[in-house]
């Protein structure tokens, strides 16, 4: 028996250097999903991009991330020079 064919009948994946159950993984991703689909929901993309993959939706949450750092640095300087 091959070390591939024992892997796959064991159940079992290798990850990162050690062994992780099928078992084991299946509420991590279920986590990650979870978080993915809350995350679709706080940034904002267009209705047609709802559905778009999830390397596209970690772009746009890193371009959102930037845009709302640029919000906060504009209002702390108006707030410098109107004194609030």
């Amino acid at each position: 028996m091959t070390r591939k064919s024992s892997m796959v009948k064991s159940g079992c994946r290798r990850y990162r250097g050690g062994m992780v159950s099928l078992r084991r993984r299946r509420p991590f991703q279920l986590m990650v999903l979870r978080r993915l689909r809350e995350l679709k929901k706080i940034v904002p993309a267009g209705a047609s991009r709802r559905d778009a993959d999830v390397d596209a939706l970690l772009r746009r949450t890193a371009e959102y991330i930037c845009v709302l750092e640029l919000k906060v640095a504009v209002l702390r300087r108006v707030s410098a020079i109107y004194g609030a």
